[in-house]
């Protein structure tokens, strides 16, 4: 992002890796953010250019649940950036929960799901993690992310999402969970009431992780629209 002129060269500064500074492309010089820089980028974190912000920034900062998950989306974004350091990062610090599956962690609560929609799968697809939300019953329901596509998993029936053809993401929150929709303002939810419940780093950096998968399958797929509904 081409903000202004270095004042000791005349150098072109740009926007820091972190966005915490501004650095120039010719000398190397560094400098802090001025405030109207500050606003400018208050509303759009994440280093990558990945994303059409039409979210209201400040609202989801000020609500306790949202900004948990919205936090752990673009912290996991800009200091991991590819899909497989996020997946190393979700397996190694946000695996602690009963209820989350994975390959060599938990695999046995995830065996029938995966064994019931492996017929289904892509070219290349493989499991990177599976979240039960059943109550009595375990093992049979829930959300199974792959590397190319969202599974939600009903005991007959399911629905996919395929990470290259989201359009937007919807963040909003109910009774006090956050919710964040794939390409669907009403279902294709991965928090909330039927996603990872109450594990809100986990869900933020999940969604990282989609949007990882989504663009190193195509780069040059159009970008994902960030929005809410609070």
């Amino acid at each position: 992002m081409e903000l202004n002129k270095c004042p000791n060269c005349s150098g072109k500064l740009a926007l820091a890796k972190n966005r915490k500074r501004l650095v120039c492309s010719y000398c190397g010089s560094e400098f802090p953010l001025d405030e109207i820089t500050k606003s400018e980028i208050s509303g759009q974190p994440v280093n990558m250019d990945w994303f059409i912000y039409d979210w209201d920034f400040e609202s989801l900062m000020a609500n306790d649940a949202c900004k948990t998950v919205v936090q752990s989306f673009i912290r996991t974004l800009n200091e991991f950036e590819t899909s497989s350091k996020i997946e190393s990062y979700i397996r190694e610090y946000l695996m602690g929960f009963d209820d989350v599956s994975a390959n060599g962690i938990r695999e046995e609560n995830m065996r029938d799901v995966v064994r019931r929609l492996m017929p289904n799968f892509l070219p290349g697809e493989r499991v990177i993690l599976f979240y039960d939300d059943g109550v009595f019953v375990h093992g049979k329901t829930g959300i199974l992310i792959t590397n190319k596509r969202t599974f939600f998993v009903e005991r007959k029936t399911f629905r996919d999402v395929k990470h290259v053809t989201i359009p937007y993401i919807d963040i909003s929150c109910s009774m006090g969970y956050p919710i964040v929709r794939l390409g669907d303002k009403y279902k294709n939810d991965v928090g909330g009431g039927s996603g990872f419940i109450s594990h809100f780093d986990l869900e933020g950096a999940v969604t990282a992780l989609i949007c990882a998968f989504a663009f190193e399958e195509r780069p040059d797929r159009p970008k994902i629209k960030l929005c809410d509904s609070l």
